[in-house]
């Protein structure tokens, strides 16, 4: 990397700001629907951080006001592309409950304030771009809502199957998973095309048609990068074929097969007809290496809002203001997250050297007050996790439904890691508020006398989500004799140190397979171990995911055996109320496709 910019500026949000930079153009217009925050944990930030080091000028553009196309035209035509995101979340999770409620806030909004980011985000941003810039634009789609939404999906909140989002963004091409490095890539191909071809720039500059075949030719054998082209030029030499859109749509047996193909070759070449297209999505972009990584967050981050949006608190900013992320992917493979969709099931570190710099430098900043909120992943614990053999595995977990032999998983680097940062001058409080793996973590006395006696602030907060040996299943997770164990080693450390401390677990209502019979033995479970939850929440379907998969078949796509799905909202709602206590009865609202 190189050209490491002024550690005290933002990347520009206004014309002013890059005018201000002697810049006639910015070359790449990032495009989000969170506030612009300067955080490694904002995709935009990341992403514009990293083209920048790479000598590109790069505008941000947040939240831009949907009712118009000028303010998504606010910094002009970008020289290369406009990258587009709907942001940390999923914009239709971010926007609506379980049971398809107006949410009332949003974590990565200026205020905290709902309703600055559209439904289907990803969508709506694409398409503002086309009605301001028309074909003269050239759109890249990235982050969440992009990966998860590649091919046919679900969509919970039309109830109905969706084709492939790029057949209905207006993007040229798709980034799937973490894009750091697919899209240095493709900036560094549009470079050298319109250097090869300078009347390209010249004719966007004029807002003209510029050549897009040429552009998506450039860059379509990029890894992690999906495009489309049409049906009648013939199948992909290599690679595997999906069951059709349209079949996946009509056919719950082709739907669920759709899902279990991508999960097992979704380290090569996969491509779907839809509408008389071929929607072809490259392999994965490889998961960086530590070296990558650490020079990634060693970029000079302020961890502070833009000053446009100063004095707005982003409730997401500040919960991760002060924390280190240590690693990227998880291999638990939980059928109803959407992480290893996205990041991926190996882990990739940082260095300890490297995480030990960025906590010396949060230590160093003005507004430290001696607290590290977190230090982890995913899933904290798996850092330095390892695996033997990371390609070609048809597994969608490490761990379930037993640990893999061909992983190595030891909390020692991560305990040593703990122990170094806390030491760090100025660093008061260290905790791990990521989720750990509790079946990992009782293999280690040490690591669990770690997290009791100094890294829990009073609660310790784990996911075990169900104790039904059958739901359990079907989500993926551990049985409950891991949690119990955990729960009983936290305990007998925290009582034997005279600390007042509590296990608060996490727990799901409604997920395929759990019927109302479930939630009371998951009740009386709860009484019988004194415990008390703070949240239990109601199975979402995101697309992309296997539970997903199981709520709108009725299948396990793993075994194409029946599941039992509840889909009343009232009995959900029922099924969380055991749990949580009662409230109101919800009425199910079905939104517009």
């Amino acid at each position: 990397m190189q050209n490491i910019p002024d550690k005290n500026k933002h990347l520009p949000a206004t014309r002013k700001e890059v005018r201000d930079r002697g810049w006639d153009e910015p070359d790449v217009i990032l495009v989000t629907g969170d506030a612009h925050a300067d955080h490694p944990s904002f995709p935009a930030a990341l992403l514009g951080r990293v083209l920048e080091a790479m000598g590109y000028r790069v505008g941000v553009i947040s939240r831009p006001d949907v009712k118009t196309p000028d303010d998504i035209a606010r910094l002009g035509m970008p020289r290369l592309f406009f990258g587009v995101t709907a942001g940390s979340l999923d914009s239709m999770v971010g926007n609506y409950t379980a049971l398809s409620k107006r949410r009332s806030d949003d974590p990565f909004a200026p205020g905290g304030i709902a309703g600055g980011r559209p439904d289907r985000a990803l969508t709506v941003y694409c398409n503002l771009i086309r009605r301001a810039f028309g074909k003269s634009a050239f759109i890249v789609a990235g982050g969440l809502e992009a990966s998860l939404r590649r091919f046919a999906h679900y969509d919970y909140w039309s109830d109905s199957v969706r084709r492939p989002i790029l057949m209905d963004c207006g993007a040229d091409v798709l980034v799937h998973g973490m894009g750091e490095g697919p899209i240095v890539e493709i900036a560094g191909r549009l470079a050298a095309l319109i250097k090869q071809n300078p009347d390209m720039a010249e004719a966007r500059k004029a807002g003209k048609r510029v050549d897009q075949i040429a552009q998506i030719d450039a860059v379509r054998d990029v890894p992690g990068v999906v495009y489309r082209r049409p049906a009648s030029g013939g199948a992909p030499e290599k690679g595997t074929e999906l069951p059709d859109a349209e079949r996946v749509a009509k056919d719950h047996q082709a739907h669920a097969a759709a899902h279990r193909i991508a999960q097992q070759k979704g380290d090569g070449l996969l491509w779907q007809k839809s509408s008389g297209m071929l929607v072809i999505a490259n392999p994965p972009w490889p998961p960086l290496s530590t070296q990558e990584l650490d020079r990634i967050y060693a970029l000079p981050f302020t961890r502070d809002i833009h000053p446009a949006q100063r004095g707005k608190r982003v409730p997401a900013l500040e919960q991760v203001r002060f924390a280190a992320t240590t690693h990227r992917g998880c291999g638990g493979g939980c059928a109803f997250c959407a992480i290893g969709a996205h990041q991926g099931k190996i882990v990739s570190g940082r260095s300890p050297e490297s995480i030990l710099d960025e906590v010396g430098r949060i230590a160093a900043h003005p507004e430290f007050r001696g607290t590290i909120t977190d230090l982890g992943g995913p899933t904290a614990n798996m850092y330095g996790a390892k695996c033997d053999n990371p390609r070609r595995c048809e597994r969608p977990s490490c761990l379930w439904p037993s640990a893999c032999r061909n992983l190595r998983a030891d909390a020692s680097e991560y305990l040593d890691l703990l122990r170094k940062a806390s030491k760090i001058p100025g660093v008061k409080h260290l905790f791990v508020t990521t989720g750990i793996r509790t079946d990992l973590a009782v293999q280690s006395n040490a690591f669990v006398k770690e997290l009791a006696l100094k890294r829990t602030s009073g609660l310790m907060k784990v996911a075990p989500e169900h104790t039904a040996p059958h739901v359990l299943k079907l989500m993926r997770k551990p049985f409950v004799d891991s949690f119990l164990k955990f729960l009983d080693m936290h305990r007998r450390v925290s009582n034997q140190a005279g600390k007042k401390q509590y296990v608060l677990p996490y727990l799901m209502a409604a997920h395929p397979g759990c019927r109302m019979e479930d939630m009371r033995e998951l009740q009386d479970f709860m009484r019988r171990h004194n415990l008390k939850a703070e949240q239990c929440q109601i199975f979402t379907p995101t697309p992309g995911t296997a539970s997903t998969v199981m709520y709108a078949t009725g299948l396990d796509p793993a075994t194409m055996k029946p599941v039992f799905v509840e889909k009343d909202p009232r009995r959900k709602q029922k099924q969380k109320d055991m749990i949580l206590g009662t409230g109101k009865t919800p009425h199910r609202t079905k939104i517009k496709k």
